[in-house]
């Protein structure tokens, strides 16, 4: 090969490798572009929102929502929703709602949230957090609502305070889901005290909260399948007839007016004449008064003898008038005597 030759080839070989390294520069902006991350952003695993934006509303009647707190997980949703409280007892009343199902944000997390099922434990260890001090009873009675079937404890606080701890497992049932289909599920827990209150007032907040949203996915389904019509439905001879949802009447009857008892007054009594004694020939006779000075009274001589004692015979007779009786004189004894012992006369 000649001199000519060997100067092709170390010619080519350099073009080569300049080629080459255009070609590497070229492709490395591409290659740190598909390492980098999405645009951050902020609070979106944990955040507060809007009241409206709650998952869970509580009863027309309250209490009202304080805030919403919210935080997002790979496969759930979380709101821990705090309620107006004017209780003694230390602790917040609150909604937690928990909503399975749902497709994470971010492609590249682990932050899971693990469901678990309703159980005795797990509920007494969620009432020791939720109550610190009281002491909570489990209801022992089969309630559900227009989500299905939940569980409740109730307990004394401080003062008159009344405690409610509620919660609630809604899902299909086993055999009907699927990955495809009926999948995911809904977990809510409700605490809630009150000054006052009482058990059916309590209770419920249970029957009346209402959920307010759901995860925009085909299959996520937690509430089951719809329940059948009524085979009544449609059907000649078989009338329907409006029915209150509760025992109360569609329309409330007004009490009746009860009217005032009337008092009979007692008739006036005829006047008492007072009963007129015959008169007697003896009572038309004169009384004989006995001839003599007026020698007054012993009972009416103080100890001293001389001067009189209190009026007593006076106001006997301004109490006791007796305008037709003659005046009576008492000669006492010779035999008795005044002692210095009191207006009182002793014999010897």
């Amino acid at each position: 090969m000649t001199k000519r030759s060997f100067a092709e080839v170390r010619r080519f070989v350099r073009s080569d490798r300049r080629s080459f390294a255009i070609a590497i520069a070229g492709l490395l902006p591409l290659v740190l572009a598909s390492c980098g991350g999405a645009p951050i952003q902020p609070g979106a695993l944990v955040k507060t929102v809007q009241a409206e934006e709650a998952m869970v509303m509580p009863p027309p009647s309250g209490p009202g929502i304080v805030g919403v707190i919210e935080r997002r997980y790979d496969n759930a949703i979380e709101q821990e929703i705090p309620l107006f409280t004017s209780a003694l007892t230390p602790g917040q009343n609150f909604i937690k709602a928990q909503f399975f199902g749902t497709k994470s944000a971010f492609s590249y997390s682990s932050n899971r949230l693990t469901s678990k099922m309703v159980s005795q434990s797990g509920t007494a260890r969620e009432m020791a957090s939720g109550f610190p001090g009281v002491r909570m009873v489990r209801s022992q009675f089969y309630v559900q609502n227009s989500y299905g079937p939940f569980g409740y404890a109730f307990g004394r606080g401080r003062g008159s305070d009344l405690c409610l701890y509620g919660w609630q497992q809604i899902r299909s049932q086993a055999q009907k889901m699927s990955p495809v289909d009926n999948y995911g599920s809904i977990q809510i827990r409700v605490r809630i005290c009150e000054a006052g209150a009482t058990e059916q007032a309590l209770l419920a907040f249970m029957y009346n909260f209402t959920i307010n949203a759901s995860v925009d996915s085909l299959g996520w389904n937690p509430y089951g399948d719809a329940s059948p019509l009524s085979p009544e439905i449609g059907r000649t001879g078989a009338p329907t007839y409006p029915r209150p949802a509760s025992t109360e009447a569609i329309v409330p009857v007004l009490p009746q007016r009860q009217a005032a008892p009337m008092i009979r007054r007692a008739a006036p009594a005829a006047p008492v004449r007072p009963a007129v004694a015959p008169v007697t020939s003896s009572m038309m006779e004169p009384v004989m008064q006995p001839v003599g000075p007026r020698i007054p009274s012993v009972s009416a001589l103080s100890p001293a003898g001389l001067s009189p004692s209190a009026p007593s015979d006076a106001a006997a007779s301004q109490r006791s008038p007796t305008p037709a009786a003659a005046p009576r004189v008492t000669v006492p004894s010779p035999s008795c005597s005044t002692q210095a012992e009191g207006a009182n006369v002793v014999c010897r």
